[in-house]
C-alpha cells in the first residue's frame, strides 16, 4: 500500500537499484518523472520519431515476425499475445513489474511519450495495479505475452488490482480519477518487450534472500547455543585465511549472535559437527550470490531493453538484442541454487537439535515429556525435508533448458521462468526457516535457556510471544504459519541485514 509519507523516486536519467523497485512496489517510494527541460525534449524527440514513422505507416512492431515498414495497431498487438492462462502474480510483484518497465521506458530510448510514463507512474503511486499473468513462454522477449496485459490496462481494458479490489481497468482508472490513454503502436511494444518482468521479480526475490540469509544465521547460531556448540569454530582467524566476502559477513554476524567476544578463550575438547562449523561457508554464498544478483539487476534497470531502439538525438532505429535477459537469467539460477543449498542446511539443523547421539543431551525430536512416547517434532522434521527436496526441484538451472518455437530461428530465454522459480524456492526456504525456528525455541526450553547467548534469547522471546512450547499433540501448522508471518512482517530480531 501506498503511504503518505513516502518519499519521491526520481526516475528519467539516473541510475536505477533493485532497492529503489522494491521500494516502489511497497509504496515507500513514489515514482516521479525527471523534469529535467533537457531530459523532456529528449523524451519528446524520441516521440516525434516515432509519429513521423507511423505516418509513412510503419508502425515499428514488424520485428516480432519479420515484417517491417508495415501498419499495425495497439490493440491488435496486444490482444493477439492475450493468451496466459496460468494464474496471476501478487499485487507486490505487479507493482514491481510497472516499476521495473517505467525504470527503463523513462531512459528516453523508446519512443514513448510524457503521457504515457505520466499514467505509469500514476497508476503505480495510486496502487491500480495491472492483473499480470504468471507466464513463462520460451522466446527470446518472455515478456511479450504478460507485459500484453499491462500495456492493456492503459487503455482501460482487462483488469487491475484497486486498493486491493479486482475490477475492470476502466473502473479502476475511473476510480482513481485517472484517464485511460490510447497508445501508439510502438509504445504498446515497448511495454511489452524487455527484461522488466524477470527483473521486477528478482528484485523481490534479492530483497527476500537478504533477508533470508540473516534469518538462517541467526537460526544457526541458536543451533549452536542449544547443542553447546564449540565457539573456537567461528575464530575470526579462520576468515582471513580464506577471505570470500559473504562467509567473513556470516561469521560476524554469527560470533555477534553467540557473544564471541565473552567467549574466545572458551576451548571445548571436542568438534562440532560440519553443519554447524561449515555454516558460514554455505550460508556466505547465499550472501554472495544475493549480491551478484544485485549488480546484475542494476546494469539491467538502468539499461534500454527495447527492441528497436529509439534513439533521440540521431533519430536511429537500433534492431539488436537488448530484450534478451541472459544475465538476468543466469543471476537467478545461481541465487535460486544458494536459497535451495540453505534449505538443505536449515533441515539439517533441525535434524541435529533433535538426534540424542549429538545434540548433546536434548531428548529425542525435543520431546517435552519422553515418558509420554510422544512423537515431538518428528513430524516438522518430516514436512521439512519434504520441502528441501521440493527446493531443489525448483533451483534446477532454466538457462539452456528452453525450446524456441516456430521457424524463426529464435533464442528462448529463461529469465522468467528462473524468477519465478526463485521466488517458489523463497516461499519454500522461509516455511522451513519457520519449522526450524520453532525447534530450536522448543530446544530453548528444554535447555531452560542456559548456554543460550543474545540472539536466542531475542528470537526466544519473539516467538514464545505468540507460540507456546509444545507439550503435547497439536496441530502445528498455525504454529508455523504464525512465525512466518512474524518473519515476512519484520517483527523477528534477526539483527543486521548484509
Amino acid at each position: 500500500m501506498s503511504s503518505d509519507s513516502a518519499v519521491f523516486l526520481k526516475l528519467g536519467s539516473d541510475p536505477v537499484t533493485p532497492g529503489d523497485v522494491v521500494g516502489l512496489a511497497d509504496g515507500r517510494c513514489r515514482a516521479m518523472l525527471d523534469s529535467d527541460p533537457t531530459y523532456l525534449q529528449r523524451l519528446d524527440r524520441g516521440a516525434q520519431i516515432v509519429e513521423r514513422q507511423l505516418a509513412k505507416g510503419d508502425a515499428l512492431t514488424g520485428l516480432l515476425d519479420g515484417t517491417h515498414g508495415r501498419p499495425d495497431t495497439a490493440q491488435g498487438l496486444m490482444q493477439r499475445h492475450a493468451t496466459a492462462n496460468e494464474g496471476w502474480l501478487t499485487d507486490r510483484e505487479s507493482a514491481a513489474v510497472l516499476a521495473a518497465r517505467i525504470a527503463v521506458l523513462a531512459r528516453g530510448y523508446s519512443g514513448v511519450r510524457l503521457e504515457v510514463l505520466s499514467l505509469m507512474c500514476e497508476m503505480l503511486n495510486l496502487r491500480v495495479l495491472p492483473r499480470i499473468p504468471a507466464s513463462t513462454p520460451g522466446s527470446s522477449d518472455g515478456g511479450l505475452i504478460p507485459m500484453s496485459y499491462v500495456a492493456s490496462t492503459l487503455t482501460g481494458r482487462r483488469e487491475v488490482s484497486y486498493l486491493g479490489r479486482i475490477v475492470l481497468a476502466s473502473q479502476g482508472l475511473m476510480a482513481a480519477r485517472l484517464e485511460a490513454i490510447e497508445l501508439r503502436p510502438k509504445e504498446a511494444l515497448a511495454i511489452m518487450t524487455g527484461t522488466s518482468m524477470a527483473c521486477g521479480l528478482a528484485c523481490l526475490a534479492w530483497d527476500r534472500a537478504r533477508r533470508l540469509s540473516r534469518f538462517a544465521t541467526a537460526l544457526t547460531a541458536m543451533a549452536h547455543d542449544v547443542t553447546q556448540g564449540n565457539p573456537r569454530h567461528f575464530d575470526p582467524r579462520l576468515d582471513g585465511l580464506k577471505p570470500h566476502d559473504g562467509p567473513r559477513v556470516v561469521a560476524q554476524w554469527i560470533r555477534d549472535d553467540i557473544e564471541y567476544a565473552k567467549r574466545s578463550s572458551e576451548s571445548p575438547p571436542f568438534n562440532d559437527p560440519g553443519v554447524l562449523r561449515c555454516g558460514p561457508q554455505l550460508l556466505g554464498l547465499l550472501v554472495d550470490a544475493n549480491r551478484a544478483t544485485a549488480d546484475v539487476l542494476e546494469v539491467e534497470l538502468s539499461s534500454v531493453s527495447d527492441a528497436p531502439v529509439v534513439h533521440p538525438t540521431t533519430g536511429e532505429l537500433l534492431v539488436g538484442g537488448n530484450s534478451y535477459g541472459a544475465h538476468v537469467a543466469f543471476a537467478l539460477d545461481g541465487l535460486k541454487s544458494a536459497i535451495a543449498a540453505v534449505v538443505g542446511l536449515l533441515e539439517r539443523l533441525l535434524a541435529l537439535v533433535c538426534d540424542p547421539e549429538v545434540n548433546r543431551g536434548l531428548p529425542r525430536d525435543l520431546v517435552a515429556d519422553p515418558e509420554a512416547g510422544r512423537p515431538g517434532f518428528r513430524p516438522l522434521r518430516s514436512t521439512a525435508a519434504g520441502l528441501a527436496a521440493q527446493a531443489r526441484k525448483h533451483a534446477l538451472p532454466g538457462t539452456g533448458f528452453l525450446t524456441a518455437l516456430g521457424p524463426e530461428h529464435d533464442l528462448p530465454c529463461p529469465a522468467q521462468l528462473s524468477a519465478i522459480d526463485s521466488l517458489r524456492v523463497l516461499s519454500i526456504a522461509e516455511t522451513v526457516a519457520a519449522i526450524v525456528a520453532l525447534g530450536m525455541c522448543q530446544a530453548v526450553d528444554l535447555r531452560d535457556g542456559q548456554g543460550c547467548h543474545r540472539r536466542a534469547n531475542a528470537m526466544y522471546g519473539a516467538v514464545r510471544q505468540l507460540v507456546p512450547t509444545l507439550t503435547h499433540d497439536r496441530a502445528q501448522d498455525r504454529d508455523v504459519t504464525t512465525v512466518l508471518e512474524l518473519f515476512r512482517a519484520g517483527l523477528l530480531p534477526l539483527g543486521k541485514l548484509a
